[in-house]
Formats: structure tokens, C-alpha cells, sequence
């Protein structure tokens, strides 16, 4: 049972979001899964949505290769919400038996198709080690190019964050759905090795500069400039693809300046993502905003080293908890979940489990294509030993 009530008629919201709500469920025949939670938040919830729209409207991705990918991450995720939804879609798509009872049972991959071998260890590299070897990342580069790869990594950190939000709230599949069996990912913590560091030179040339895109496309170039005051980091990637770097700006700028969320708590959030997602780009970008919002320095230390939370206060600890538990687990525990309602209200709380989501997007497109943070820019240590 969902550890909220989930929004799925209008009589669950207020009659100012009735035009919202319609919108929404006229996409899809109604509300259900994920925008059931993420409702709570109206302002966010309209450009949550783009993205996926823009995913399965216009995505480059073929879409067995998208299903796929989506199939996995919620195995990785251990997500039966997610499974019993595209199960389905990755069958009508073309995706063989063998693929999916692989992904499903944690099969090996080796005798499968390549295409579909690749995208796996693609999926499994990036959701459990942090970063891609050149073996997986460089075929398929060559096979489908930058924006191909872009977006797919986007596929992967978009149902990841999906995963988040239909985890942490308990959000189930009916009873009858194809039912995904219990996985690693319910233990904690999930083992996985250090994320070595960056590659001196991204995989792919970021778009820094506005003629390096096609006319077209300016609007989106400007948009991210005007709000940055340059495009650089994971939009210098995702300007690969023009209208994906637009939904995802606006889930940005809303979560960073339309939020009631305190600055302190989005970026403490923050850098506990990069740390478990061993992100050095966001590490160093977002470790220094964390301490001018108020955020100790003993506290990022913390976070920084992966250690312990006993130092901290309840309220920190709970956040840099909830996003431990999230990233790693996969599951946030009831008594944690209960005192973040509690102390910030459903609303919040939606928000700040999407921007653990949006993060992981970001960090694991930094994370594939090798972005560094500029030379002399705050390190992000490694994790002292276990």
C-alpha cells in the first residue's frame, strides 16, 4: 500500500489544478504511477512530465533499445512498479525472451544479441560502478552517435529517478502485473567499487559556444546561458540534443527557484548524490554552495568521506540518510520516511525526492561521458575504508 494517497481523480486535488490534471491524464487515459505521487506538486509536475514525453514521443532511441534500458534500470532499481509497465512495451518493441529473463534473474548477458548485450553493460556499468569502460561505451558511440548516447543515458537516469519516486513511496503494480522477484537491491548497503576518476577529455564535444548549434536550436542554447550565465557541465552535453536539454532545464530551474525547498537542504541533498554517485563534476560545483547555504563544513567532511552520520544533526542526518538509502537501497525505511513528512510536509518531501532524481540524471550523464570539473576546483576525496 502507497505510503501516501495517491492522487488519481480530481477530487484529490485542489479545483486551481483541475486544468493541470486534466492535462496530464489526457497524455496517458489517466493518472497512475509516478505522476500519482509527483502531483503533489503541481509546479513541478507539469515539467517533470516533458521529459518522459519527449522520451517516448521523439526520443532518437529506438525502442527496444529504450525499453531495454528501462527494464534494466528498474531491475537494477528493483522496481515492480516500473517492470510491470514496460514489460509489456519491451515485448511489442522486439526485445527477445532471452534479454529479458536476463535482466529479470541477473542471467548472464554473453550469448545474448550484442546490440542488446551492449546496452546492458551499459545500463549495469553506469547504475553500479559509476562510470562505463571505453569496451562498452565506445562501440556503440561509433554506432549511433553523441546525441544517441545522450539521450539513452538520460533513459537511464530518468527511470532511475521514476524508480525513486515509486520506491520511496511504496507505489506497487496491481496484483495480476508481471511481478519482478525480489532482487540485491533490498539489502543494504549494495556493495559496488570506488568511482575511479574522470578522463582527462570528454567522450563527446560539449557545445559551449552558441555557433557550434544549428540555428533552430538557439532558443535552448540562450535559455541555459540567460539562467547560468554560460552553457557548460551536463547542459554542454545534453545541447546534443536540443529539446531533451529544454525539458530538463525547466525540471531544473523549477526544483533551484521555484521551490519552497531551503537552499541549505537542496544542496546538502546534493552533494550527498554526488557522493554516492561519485560525481566529482557536481562535487566540486555544488560542495561550495552547500557551505555559503549554511551547510557546515564538518558536515560536508562527513558526507564528503562516506562515513558515519552520527556527528551530524537529526535533520541533516536524516537527508543525507533518505539519500543513501534511495541510491543504494532502493528503499527508504518507515520510521525515516515518516519524520521527513512529517517534518516537511508530502509536497516537499515529492521535491526533494525528485531532486535526488534530477541529480541522478545529472551525475550519470557527467559520469559516461567523462566530464571533469575545471583544474584546481574542489576534489571529492575518496570514502574512507570500510
Amino acid at each position: 500500500m502507497a505510503r501516501v494517497k495517491l492522487i488519481q481523480t480530481k477530487d484529490d486535488i485542489a479545483p486551481e489544478h483541475y486544468a493541470l490534471f486534466d492535462e496530464l491524464a489526457a497524455l496517458r487515459g489517466r493518472i497512475s504511477g509516478p505522476s500519482s505521487v509527483v502531483l503533489y506538486s503541481p509546479r513541478l509536475a507539469r515539467p517533470w512530465n516533458q521529459i518522459s514525453e519527449y522520451l517516448h514521443s521523439a526520443s532518437v532511441v529506438e525502442p527496444r533499445y529504450a525499453e531495454l534500458a528501462v527494464c534494466a534500470t528498474a531491475r537494477e532499481y528493483d522496481c515492480g512498479y516500473i517492470w510491470a509497465a514496460h514489460l509489456p512495451q519491451a515485448r511489442r518493441a522486439g526485445i527477445s525472451e532471452a534479454a529479458l529473463a536476463a535482466v529479470r534473474d541477473g542471467g548472464a548477458i554473453e550469448g545474448l544479441a550484442a546490440e542488446e548485450a551492449g546496452v546492458l553493460r551499459y545500463v549495469h556499468q553506469l547504475l553500479r560502478l559509476n562510470r562505463i569502460d571505453a569496451d562498452v561505451f565506445d562501440p556503440l558511440l561509433r554506432a549511433h552517435g553523441p546525441r544517441w548516447l545522450v539521450e539513452l543515458t538520460v533513459w537511464i537516469g530518468r527511470y532511475s529517478a521514476l524508480a525513486g519516486i515509486v520506491n520511496a513511496f511504496e507505489v506497487t503494480p496491481a496484483p495480476d502485473a508481471d511481478q519482478l522477484p525480489a532482487g540485491s537491491g533490498t539489502e543494504l548497503p549494495r556493495p559496488r567499487e570506488e568511482g575511479r576518476a574522470p578522463l582527462a577529455a570528454p567522450r563527446i564535444e560539449p557545445i559551449t559556444k552558441r555557433e557550434q548549434m544549428p540555428e533552430g536550436d538557439l532558443g535552448v542554447f540562450d535559455a541555459v546561458a540567460e539562467g547560468r550565465g554560460s552553457v557548460r557541465g551536463p547542459f554542454s552535453l545534453m545541447m546534443h540534443s536540443p529539446p531533451l536539454c529544454r525539458s530538463v532545464l525547466d525540471v531544473s530551474n523549477c526544483l533551484r527557484f521555484d521551490s519552497d525547498l531551503s537552499p541549505r537542504l537542496r544542496e546538502l541533498a546534493t552533494i550527498s548524490v554526488a557522493r554516492e554517485k561519485d560525481c566529482p563534476y557536481v562535487w566540486a560545483a555544488h560542495a561550495p554552495a552547500a557551505r555559503n547555504e549554511g551547510v557546515d563544513s564538518a558536515v560536508v567532511a562527513t558526507i564528503a568521506s562516506g562515513a558515519g552520520l552520527d556527528s551530524l544533526s537529526a535533520s541533516d542526518r536524516d537527508i543525507v540518510e533518505y539519500v543513501r538509502q534511495l541510491l543504494n537501497a532502493h528503499r527508504v525505511d518507515q520510521a525515516l520516511f515518516e519524520r521527513l513528512r512529517d517534518q516537511l510536509g508530502v509536497p516537499l518531501l515529492v521535491e526533494t525526492t525528485a531532486l535526488i532524481g534530477h541529480y541522478g540524471v545529472v551525475t550519470a550523464l557527467l559520469n559516461a561521458m567523462e566530464m571533469a570539473p575545471a583544474p584546481g576546483a574542489e576534489p571529492l576525496p575518496r570514502r574512507s575504508p570500510a
